[in-house]
């Protein structure tokens, strides 16, 4: 298997436990001290950028190189 389609399914780990993490009733602390310093709104943000649209925009990318690498296309 290509090593960017393995670095994909990573990044696509990585979305979906922080997707399960901000959607549960308990906060984790990062997410919690964030809208403490930034206020709720910012906060909220920067973890959504950092932890969901950085590494699926990562994941995305490794992905299209992955297929492209692959013999055929």
């Amino acid at each position: 298997m290509d090593l960017d389609i393995v670095k994909a399914l990573f990044g696509f780990y990585i979305v979906a436990v922080s997707l399960i993490r901000l959607m549960m009733d308990n906060e984790h602390f990062r997410l919690t001290l964030m809208k403490k310093v930034w206020g709720r709104s910012t906060g909220l943000l920067i973890h959504f950028v950092s932890n969901i649209v950085m590494p699926m925009l990562f994941a995305i990318y490794f992905f299209c190189r992955g297929i492209a690498a692959m013999p055929g296309f």
